[in-house]
Parts: structure tokens; sequence; C-alpha cells
């Protein structure tokens, strides 16, 4: 007879191959749309988004697959965990489904990944994430810097995708490195890859993405792949934004989340907002570029990311995650190493520390350091420069 606890694991991969909003997000024309949107911004236009994306028709069967999941996880150690994270998947599904249609996916996306109501800590007491996103917005200086470095080169040659294989492999990581016309971040993370938007990247954001995708996400899902329980590969539920929150938190602690960096991840918390309030695509991008000073290409990047889809806005989590995680490992709730021993979250710590004894949780394999991984190179040189840092502002937001 079949160990139960290992058929739920084929079965919730089974369900996280099928579920995986990113890759249905990522419009066909993407590339093009986005050069035609940043051009009529900048022209004074109305900026109307065609990106191509459609639903997806779940098979039966994968919900009846769903159903058999749910009925193993009441009999298996911990769980709790894996009926947790067939809730989010059962709402992936849905989105899926109704990509394409605002009116169905938007409610969906809110209940997954927030809409800017959530309360997160800040200073004292808490505050709903949208209000510090306009804070940060309203108080917080920051511009962007020239960006001079090509996505890929000749090996040996400077440039985003060389730092990520270097720092991956300080990190004693496998990484390969892919070109990605449509993708409308700097990058993305895989099980063992990092996708690259196809532009030229500034020197202290190639180091950025490199302590966020891999020392932050290739690391956790080296540790989750390493587990002995697959739910830590797959991510459990409510791991998405705590996971960006650690890697922005390796962000804040190598020194290069600068104030660029603190407005943009509020920009997304406030176009989020704007969604589900019913605003509309252009009109969120004039006021983000006419009110809040951002460059046409950012204003429409950050419109995009929350429109998507029909509205399937997921980056609430980022800003939200970023200051859970900051204060747990302030107060010594948790620390960087659990909380990248898999794709986890932070309510998940306490059974995963139940779970050690009974050998279905290990500690983290990788725990790759910023002091090691970001000092010198193999030419002798160093990476980690220490940019000036704008996490101050954000230590006075929670002052006052």
């Amino acid at each position: 007879m079949s160990d139960p606890r290992h058929t739920l694991d084929v079965y919730l991969g089974k369900l996280h191959q099928v579920s995986r909003l990113l890759p249905a997000l990522t419009a066909r024309n993407g590339h093009v749309e986005r050069k035609r949107l940043v051009a009529a911004v900048c022209r004074g236009d109305v900026a109307t988004p065609r990106f191509e994306s459609s639903p997806r028709k779940v098979p039966s069967d994968v919900y009846r697959l769903l159903d058999a999941a749910r009925k193993l996880a009441e009999g298996v150690p911990a769980g709790e965990l894996y009926l947790a994270r067939l809730e989010e998947l059962e709402l992936d599904l849905g989105m899926l489904e109704a990509l394409g249609d605002p009116r169905r996916i938007r409610p969906l996306a809110a209940r997954r990944f927030g809409n800017g109501r959530e309360e997160v800590p800040l200073g004292k007491g808490t505050a709903p994430v949208a209000a510090l996103a306009r804070r940060i917005l309203d108080e917080v200086r920051g511009e962007p810097e020239p960006r001079t470095l090509p996505a890929t080169s000749l090996p040996g040659e400077p440039s985003f995708g060389e730092l990520l294989k270097r720092v991956a492999r300080h990190a004693g990581l496998e990484v390969s490195v892919r070109v990605e016309p449509r993708l409308s971040a700097g990058a993305a993370t895989g099980e063992k890859v990092v996708f690259i938007a196809d532009r030229e990247f500034g020197t202290r954001e190639v180091l950025r993405l490199a302590v966020h995708e891999v020392l932050g996400h290739l690391t956790s899902a080296a540790n989750g792949r390493a587990q002995p329980m697959r739910i830590f590969e797959y991510g459990t539920a409510g791991s998405f934004g705590d996971q960006e929150g650690i890697a922005l938190y390796l962000e804040e602690q190598a020194g290069v989340l600068d104030g660029y960096r603190l407005r943009t991840l509020a920009a997304r918390v406030w176009m989020t907002e704007r969604l589900h309030a019913g605003a509309t695509f252009q009109d969120s991008v004039r006021i983000l570029a006419r009110d809040h000073g951002f460059a046409a290409d950012d204003a429409v990047a950050v419109a995009e990311r929350a429109y998507r889809g029909g509205g399937v806005a997921r980056d609430v989590g980022y800003l939200r995650g970023w200051m859970r995680v900051r204060h747990a490992i302030a107060n010594e709730q948790a620390t960087v190493d659990e909380l990248r021993a898999g794709r986890v979250g932070l309510a998940d710590l306490e059974i995963i520390r139940d779970l050690r004894p009974m050998g279905l949780a290990r500690v983290a394999l990788y725990r790759p350091s910023l002091a090691y991984n970001l000092g010198p190179t193999d030419g002798g040189t160093s990476l980690l420069t220490s940019p000036p840092s704008f996490a101050a502002s954000l230590t006075r937001l929670e002052l006052t």
C-alpha cells in the first residue's frame, strides 16, 4: 500500500503545474504593446492596453484531483499545511478560468493576493499597507540610475547575466539565465533558471536583482527541493508574500534598497488599490506619471503588473511581506535561514519547528551570506559596494 504522504505530494505537484499563473499572465504581445503604451503616454494620448491573454479551461479531472488531495491531507502529519495550500491552488485555478474578465478575476485576486487594506507592522502599531504606500510616494524621493549594463554578453564581459551566474556559483547553486522579451519585471525566477528582461540595467539594479533572485528566491527553491515534504518545494499558503519579503529584507541588508526601489514597491500597492476601486488603466498611469513623478515606462510597467489578465494584481505582497518579515526578524520571531528553508511563510515556522524532530523538515541546506556571496569575485573585485540606502526613509515613517 502506497504511503499517503507520498501520494499527496504527487497530487500536489500535479496541481502546482496546472495552476501556475505567471506563464498565463505573460502576454503574447507584451514587448510590442508595452512600447506602444509608453509612446502614447509620452504623447499625452489615451493609453488603452491591448495585452493578449486568454482564459484557460481547467479539466474536470483536475478538480477531482484537488478533492482527492484534500481527503489525503486530512490524515497525514502537518495536513493543515496542505489543506491551506490546496485552498490557494483552488483560487489559482479559478483565476486561470477567469483571465480577461475583470468582474470575475478581481474578487478572486483580492482574496488571493490582497487589495491594500491588509494591516502591516509599523512603529508600535499597524497600518493598512496602502496607507504606508501613499506615505512613501509622498515623502520618499528617489531617481532611477542610468542603465548601462546589457542583459547578457560574451563570457567574462560585464552583464546582468554574468553577475547572476557568479553570485549563484558562490552560493553553490545551479542556475541558467534566459532573456525573455515579454517580461515586464527586471527578472523572474523559475526552479533553476532566472528569466531576465531584454533591456539594459543599472549597476545597482543588477546587484539588487542578484540579491533578490539568487540569495532570496533561488536559495529558498533549492532548500525546498532538499526537504522531505514536497509542499516546501511547491510553496505553502501565504508563502508568496513572505518569500518576496525575505528577498526584500536581503536587499535592505545589502544596502541596495534605495528610494527608487521603495517608491516602485509603494506604487505597485497604490496601483492595486486603485484597480480594486475601479480606476482605469489609463487614468492610473496618467496620475502616477503626473502627480508622483514616475517616468512613462515605469508608470506603464507598474500598471501592467496590476491590470494584466483583467486585474490579477499580485503586488501588495511585496511591501506587505517585507514589513512582516523585517518585523519578525527584528523581534526574534524568525531568522533569515528559517525563511529560506523552502518556499515557506511566517505562519508556517512553528509547525516546521515541530516537524524537525519527526524527520519531516530540515534546517536550510543552502545558507549563503551577503558578506561572502557579494564579497571578492573571481577577478578580485568587490560586488558589495554598499551604495546609499533609503531604508532610513522608512524608519522615519515608522517613527512619525
